[in-house]
């Protein structure tokens, strides 16, 4: 009996530190950068797109996501204005911001403190903690050593989205020229 009640304690133990490393992680920064490899792949999980890049976030709002190959784009948030930033096609159109909680992107916004609902410990696989969220989208955090890993969702057309994270370093210098919307002349620009 005693060996199974400190088994249960071990168990129960350790869903509460796996519980915490969600919110650990999240309220460990005010920045971030990170590079990243982004895959799409079908619902019989064939490989459909596949693009890198880097990122910068600073709290509460700014956000720069650029793609590097095999296009480049940026997808840029500042003082709450969301632009899509096409390189090649010289165009920039302001995207809506109304529903930024279906995406990864609200998670980085808003501390896990001043959230209700957290994503919760699903499970481990290869090394990698998973955290679900309840959102529809199926949104799911990987986490590795502490620091994000991997982010995957599903997509409206049911496509698997998987972000991988390389290189994160938390609370860098970011200047506010990092986030500041820059078009060369001549872009088309579309609100």
């Amino acid at each position: 009996m005693t060996n199974f009640l400190a088994a249960l304690a071990l168990c129960f133990s350790s869903v509460a530190i796996a519980n915490s490393e969600f919110s650990d992680f999240f309220n460990s920064f005010e920045t971030l950068s990170a590079n990243f490899t982004q895959q799409t792949f079908s619902d019989s999980n064939t490989l459909l797109t596949k693009t890198s890049g880097h990122l910068h976030f600073k709290r509460p709002a700014s956000f720069v996501w650029q793609t590097k190959t095999p296009i480049e784009q940026t997808l840029l948030l500042n003082k709450h204005e969301l632009w899509l930033i096409d390189t090649e096609l010289e165009q920039a159109s302001q995207q809506a911001t109304n529903d930024l909680k279906n995406t990864p992107l609200y998670w980085l916004m808003n501390r896990p403190e001043n959230l209700q609902d957290l994503p919760r410990f699903s499970h481990s696989e290869l090394g990698v903690n998973w955290y679900k969220t309840s959102q529809s989208n199926q949104l799911s955090f990987g986490f590795r050593n502490k620091t994000l890993d991997t982010i995957q969702l599903t997509s409206q057309l049911g496509q698997k989205i998987q972000v991988l994270f390389s290189k994160i370093i938390l609370n860098p210098e970011l200047n506010e020229s990092v986030f500041a919307l820059n078009l060369a002349p001549g872009f088309d620009v579309i609100r």
